[in-house]
């Protein structure tokens, strides 16, 4: 891939996915078991979705501040002067990916549905793991060279994997 921008963007296969569920939700073909749904927990299920969405949106506020703090753009098209190896990146070398999985999370507990949890997250991982992170890597890797490689070398990708 090389330098060599990858043309779908992670927003754009958050929002993919986003709109498949609600035809999933709309059409009430979901693909795994659905959890019971009580008419007790209804406020306790808008109460957790909405606490995980703006965890989500704050992570994603911290984000852009943080790469702007550095003066690189957070959709990587310029990567920052110099490596960032503070925290959160002392840490995971992707961490601000790892908030994705709250808005599924919180779908997963407002429908009563497993597939966002279970089914849409890993497919999102997945294109985010093979098709995003090596392009990012490569980019990486030409702009910093072997600093890069001895930051790869100490921390994971994932933090714990």
């Amino acid at each position: 891939m090389g330098t060599k921008e990858v043309r779908i963007q992670p927003p754009q296969a958050f929002f993919i996915q986003l709109l498949i569920l609600l035809a999933q939700w709309v059409s009430g073909a979901w693909l795994l078991p659905v959890l019971r749904k009580g008419p007790y927990i209804g406020p306790l299920r808008w109460t957790l979705f909405v606490l995980c969405i703006a965890v989500f949106l704050l992570s994603k506020i911290w984000m852009v501040r943080f790469f702007s703090k550095h003066k690189a753009n957070p959709m990587f098209k310029e990567h920052a002067k110099e490596l960032i190896t503070e925290f959160p990146f002392s840490v995971a070398r992707n961490p601000f990916y790892l908030f994705d999985i709250l808005p599924f999370l919180g779908l997963t507990i407002l429908l009563g549905a497993l597939d966002p949890l279970l089914l849409h997250f890993p497919l999102f991982f997945l294109f985010l793991n093979f098709y995003i992170v090596p392009a990012e890597e490569k980019r990486l890797l030409l702009a910093h060279g072997a600093d890069y490689e001895t930051y790869k070398s100490r921390v994971s990708r994932w933090g714990l994997f």
